[in-house]
């Protein structure tokens, strides 16, 4: 009887560490699923305030491009400098948005949005982002649309300006990405 007990002890005891082991990689699994969700989540979020700092930039230059199309439209050509397109947008030189240092006027009509160095997401400090226009080849005076980044251009449009981003395309609104 003595044997029996002491078998049906060790059993118990065996079992009982079997249950507390699987117990234990129970939990350490459901640790790592959370762990791996969390990690899901956090770049999700991290690339969801990028592309919203992004949209402020494109908030930002929508007057300095409607007043760039009018200039166009009223001297043949894009504006050679910030001083002769007379927005205030432009001659402010830091700390015009919440994320977003300062705009330049480049080249071709392009626009590049500069980020703060401070304030913006970490991937976008000091980065750039540049906006340019779109013309119709076969109208050159027609109407402008404005393509971001290294956006695919589509047939029968010819975009002015060099693009000047230096964004991970990855972190860029589709609307700015080339496919």
């Amino acid at each position: 009887m003595d044997r029996n007990a002491r078998t049906f002890a060790t059993l118990f005891m065996v079992s009982d560490v079997s249950q507390r082991l699987r117990s234990a990689l129970e939990f350490g699994a459901v640790i790592a699923i959370i762990m791996a969700l969390i990690s899901f989540a956090a770049r999700n979020f991290e690339t969801y305030i990028i592309q919203s700092q992004i949209s402020e930039a494109f908030m930002l230059t929508s007057t300095v491009r409607a007043e760039m199309v009018t200039f166009r439209a009223e001297y043949g050509r894009w504006p050679s400098n910030e001083a002769e397109l007379h927005n205030p947008t432009l001659s402010q030189e830091s700390g015009l948005g919440r994320v977003v240092d300062h705009l330049e006027l480049r080249d071709g009509g392009a626009i590049s949005v500069v980020f703060d160095d401070e304030s913006s997401a970490a991937n976008l400090q000091g980065r750039r982002l540049t906006l340019r226009p779109l013309l119709v080849t076969s109208e050159p005076s027609g109407p402008i649309s404005w393509v971001c980044a290294s956006h695919r251009i589509p047939d029968g449009l010819a975009v002015s300006g060099i693009d000047e981003t230096d964004i991970n395309a990855s972190q860029l609104p589709s609307a700015c990405r080339k496919y």
